[in-house]
Formats: structure tokens, C-alpha cells, sequence
């Protein structure tokens, strides 16, 4: 969370950061982070379809359920098990309000924030980060003006061109880093769902 601190200094605020989360683990980070001391302010988690957490966070009755598969493949948990951190740090419905907000965001709406925010400003979001954006941009005009905001990214572009580039229309730009990675020999095998086959295959 050094970004809080340069942005404090800079700006003389808490910037708050939008999440996009899936299991919980950016945003517990980012809870620990705060209860540490670091100058963060609001912390909003953007998840795709799988609602257990907006749902939670909106009714009180933790619900987990199958994961449903979308384009933001990495936030598909029905039932995130970092939200037993959360519950042990804050313990009761209210404090967990205190702490986090939640929202959601379908495939189709995901698709096209990909597409009008490349149009607008340019930029290139994997499915994930369009998540945040698009809760961003639900935001009052007076949420975005009162204090900074910070909005997560958790995956280059490239790694979802398959998603992104059919939207934006052009190819998406392959840093030299994951370029190097990509070009690597792959080596995959399909294995049952079962202990006793990934036993087998561990041998």
C-alpha cells in the first residue's frame, strides 16, 4: 500500500481503492492494511456475477453457493474463504459494513466497459479490472470529487486478448515480460477431479 502513503502525501487525503475481488485476499489485504494504520479510506469490492459478498453484505445472511462461470474467470468463487479473516478481525455484520462495501457486474456490462472506457481515455482493462471501473463509474460525480480514488488492476490486458481484443477492435500490446513467459514450451495434463488422480500424478 505504498500508493496510500504517496497519495496522502500529495494530495493530503485517504485515497480509496476499488477491488475487484474474488476470494478475498486483495481485500483483506487492503482491511489489514487500514486496521494497520496505512491512510486508507473507503474500501469497495467490485465482484463479477458471484454476489455471496454483495449479497452478504446487503441481507446479513452468508450464503455461500457453486461458483458461476464468467469472463472475469479469476473472481469466480461462490464461497471466498478469506471471508473467515474478515469475520475474525470484524466480528459482527455491522463492523463488516463499517469496514467494506460491495457491488457487482455482469458479463455484458463487463464487455462494454472494456469497450467505452478504451474509447474514451484509451486504456485497456483485463475483464477483472473493468470490474472496478465500472463500480467507479456508479459512483456520485461527488464521490469521485470528495477524495482520491484508486482504482486496482490485477492482470495485464494480454492475458485475457481473447476477451479484450474482439471489443477494442485492435491488438493489445504484449509487455516483454509476459511475452517471454507465453513463448515458453507448455506441458498440460487432464486429470479426474479426484485426490486419488492428482496422488497419482504427483508420483
Amino acid at each position: 500500500m505504498a500508493s496510500s502513503l504517496d497519495i496522502e502525501r500529495r494530495t493530503h487525503a485517504k485515497a480509496s481503492y476499488i477491488v475487484p475481488a474474488g476470494n478475498l485476499g486483495n481485500a483483506f489485504a487492503a482491511v489489514w492494511a487500514r486496521a494497520l494504520g496505512f491512510p486508507i479510506a473507503r474500501i469497495v469490492l467490485a465482484h463479477n456475477i458471484n454476489r455471496t459478498v454483495p449479497d452478504f453484505l446487503k441481507t446479513g445472511v452468508w450464503q455461500p453457493r457453486p461458483s458461476i462461470a464468467t469472463l472475469a474467470s479469476a473472481m469466480d468463487v461462490g464461497n471466498p474463504s478469506n471471508m473467515e479473516r474478515i469475520r475474525a478481525l470484524y466480528p459482527t455484520l455491522s463492523e463488516i459494513r463499517e469496514q467494506l462495501s460491495a457491488d457487482s457486474v455482469d458479463d455484458a456490462t463487463i464487455r462494454t466497459r472494456i469497450g467505452e472506457d478504451f474509447m474514451h481515455f484509451g486504456r485497456e482493462w483485463c475483464p477483472h479490472t473493468a470490474t472496478a471501473a465500472e463500480v467507479y463509474s456508479r459512483l456520485s460525480a461527488t464521490e469521485r470529487r470528495d477524495r482520491p480514488w484508486v482504482l486496482v488492476a490485477t492482470a495485464h490486458p494480454a492475458k485475457f486478448n481473447e476477451i479484450v481484443e474482439p471489443i477494442i477492435g485492435k491488438p493489445v500490446t504484449v509487455p516483454e515480460s509476459l511475452d517471454r513467459l507465453l513463448r515458453l514450451p507448455q506441458h498440460a495434463v487432464d486429470l479426474p477431479p479426484t485426490l486419488e488422480a492428482l496422488a497419482a500424478a504427483l508420483e
